[in-house]
């Protein structure tokens, strides 16, 4: 099964404050690395801002993790039909857009599963399941 991965998986990488999310995180980007999980990169650009925005990573230090990151795994792009998709999900789903962006792109690559603390738990949306590692 395809899996991937959500922006908070990779915030908790870095971010030891709470130590069980932070093991779970690294033990779940250990996986991914080792199996070639797709990311889209709406989750990279989401990590850039938190990181540096809550000061976890300088914008040099966040920017080399990212790249590490794209050299690992592979890097999927958005497309005009993902946007449409995460607007009709995030108006007829109560799903917020940027999550619902990330949710669409898995669909459209063949991701059935997407590790995240913020999308819906345990639910199923454009063919891919949204579970909570945490």
């Amino acid at each position: 099964m395809i899996c991937s991965l959500d922006t908070h998986i990779f915030v908790y990488c870095i971010d030891a404050t709470d130590s069980k999310k932070h093991q779970a995180a690294l033990a779940l980007l250990a996986r991914a690395i080792d199996a070639h999980w797709p990311v889209a990169a709406q989750v990279y650009g989401e990590f850039y801002a938190v990181a540096t925005r809550k000061g976890l990573a300088s914008r040099v230090d966040a920017f080399e993790m990212i790249e590490t990151w794209q050299a690992l795994l592979t890097t999927l792009p958005s497309s005009v039909s993902a946007h449409a998709a995460a607007l009709k999900l995030a108006s007829t789903k109560q799903v917020q857009y940027w999550g619902a962006l990330i949710i669409a792109i898995c669909a459209e690559n063949g991701v059935k599963r997407l590790y995240s603390e913020d999308a819906p738990s345990a639910k199923k949306l454009l063919g891919v399941q949204c579970e909570s590692p945490f």
